[in-house]
């Protein structure tokens, strides 16, 4: 399986494709399927992110709770 940024540009370039064969309004549908994938792909990637930050933040105060004892 191809990488999920490689898929939405291939997605977009379809859409460009069809827009240059004057299909305007499968090109506007293709758009936004690949303008909704790739927001999906952000949206996952950036909770993932935020989850390893309060993963670290969390045990690195309790790491610093253990010392001050």
């Amino acid at each position: 399986m191809p990488r999920p940024t490689k898929a939405f540009r291939r997605q977009k370039l379809n859409a460009a494709l069809e827009w240059k064969r004057g299909n305007k309004k499968e090109a506007y549908k293709l758009w936004e399927e690949a303008a909704a994938s790739l927001k999906e792909y952000r949206a996952k990637k950036r909770n993932k992110k935020q989850q390893a930050e309060t993963e670290a933040a969390e045990s690195g105060s309790a790491g610093g709770d253990e010392s001050a004892e």
